[in-house]
């Protein structure tokens, strides 16, 4: 893993790391004129993205440390920034600086406490992070690069969707990237990505490619699901004087995940048919990339419990979606350090799988549920995880069945 990152260090920026100026450092100078998409994102996981913030993102990475003595801690969390904080100030570290970081030497701790929690970090993949992407440079071959896949423009320019947009505040201007599905934004960052045993990690893009290139299949994008189909709305508040603000098609900016949207009961079907002395429950993805998908520890749960006609509880099975990752001892680990997967039980895009279980004797009815975790129960407690979101079940589909 030292060697990936090492090399994620060493490669130099299309787009500079500079110091953010505080009238664009967080969303709150954006409010005022953008009032609902403000509010939208600050319940997405794009508002957390900064360690201090995301309690599964930082205890990963004093996990790897403690797993991989040589590492140095500030140094993975510069590495990981070039995703989860592209607007660090310096998107490098030199020989000088692990030195310095190791040894406790002058004032190269303090200094890079500093670049690692400024108010632009802390406040996550935030407006001045997506909107002020000038260019992109997304290599496919080589995954997702985030900083190293961008070219930013000047702090005073925000890029979007529209060709007439029209700010007191700032410049804008009309950007491809922004324009109807297109997803090479998403894909700067939920690409793909492998680690130093060539495991990929996640590859949520990839897998999105792989479905339409294989089916022949037009491209849908991941905006009508992840952020939301165009509706009528107002991208800004501000209305020129003796006007109103001037009504556009526009998106949720919620970046949907398991706590501010219906996405999975919306985007996966469960069904259920007795067929002999089996209950079976049909699964279906109506999503183009795999579930779950993304950061490796996700898991979807599918829980049949068998009833009689007393209400007692006969039996309980379960079937997991979700990749399991071995260290080289064998040992469960997670997806950064793992060098094999032990199984990968996930389902394809827009695929379905009927799933069966055994009728016990007496049983009358059966219920069953559909619930996803950020992380199995078994890593939270081996990383140490403890804040409630990623500890919490979340149950999207309850249903009870006559057998």
């Amino acid at each position: 893993m030292k060697r990936i990152i090492l090399g994620m260090l060493a490669l130099v920026s299309i787009g500079s790391a500079e110091d953010i100026n505080t009238k664009w450092a967080t969303n709150e100078n954006c409010q005022a004129c953008h009032q609902n998409i403000s509010s939208k994102w600050e319940t997405s996981r794009h508002s957390n993205s900064h360690f201090s913030k995301n309690d599964l993102f930082k205890k990963s990475l004093e996990y790897m440390v403690t797993k991989k003595p040589t590492m140095i801690l500030e140094e993975v969390k510069v590495a990981c920034a070039e995703c989860h904080n592209p607007r660090i100030a310096k998107s490098e570290m030199s020989k000088e600086d692990k030195v310095g970081l190791l040894m406790d030497i002058g004032d190269t701790k303090e200094n890079f406490k500093g670049v690692l929690n400024t108010k632009t970090m802390q406040n996550g993949i935030n407006c001045i992070v997506c909107h002020n992407v000038d260019e992109i440079h997304l290599d496919k071959n080589k995954g997702s690069r985030g900083l190293n896949s961008i070219k930013f423009g000047s702090q005073g320019t925000m890029f979007g969707p529209f060709d007439d947009a029209v700010s007191p505040y700032h410049k804008t201007e009309q950007r491809a990237h922004f324009v109807g599905d297109n997803p090479q934004l998403c894909f700067v960052c939920h690409y793909s990505s492998k680690n130093e045993n060539g495991l990929e990690v996640y590859g949520t893009g990839k897998e999105y490619d792989m479905f339409h290139e294989e089916n022949n299949v037009t491209e849908e994008g991941c905006k009508n699901c992840h952020m939301s189909p165009k509706r009528k709305g107002v991208a800004s508040n501000f209305a020129p004087a003796g006007g109103s603000p001037k009504e556009r098609m526009v998106r949720e900016h919620r970046f949907a995940s398991v706590d501010n949207s219906n996405i999975l009961s919306d985007y996966i079907d469960v069904k259920s048919h007795v067929d002999t002395q089996k209950f079976i429950i049909n699964v279906k993805n109506n999503t183009p990339h795999k579930i779950p998908t993304g950061y490796g520890l996700r898991e979807i749960i599918l829980t049949v419990k068998f009833f009689n006609n007393e209400d007692k509880e006969l039996g309980k099975e379960q079937q997991i979606l979700a990749v399991k990752w071995k260290d080289a001892a064998g040992e469960e680990t997670i997806p950064h350090l793992a060098k094999s997967i032990a199984r990968d039980t996930r389902l394809d895009g827009k695929a379905s799988k009927d799933y069966a279980f055994t009728i016990p004797q007496g049983a009358t009815y059966a219920k069953y549920t559909f619930s996803y975790r950020l992380i199995s129960e078994d890593m939270a407690k081996k990383i140490g995880v403890t804040d409630n979101f990623f500890l919490k079940e979340y149950t999207f589909s309850e249903t009870r069945v006559n057998l």
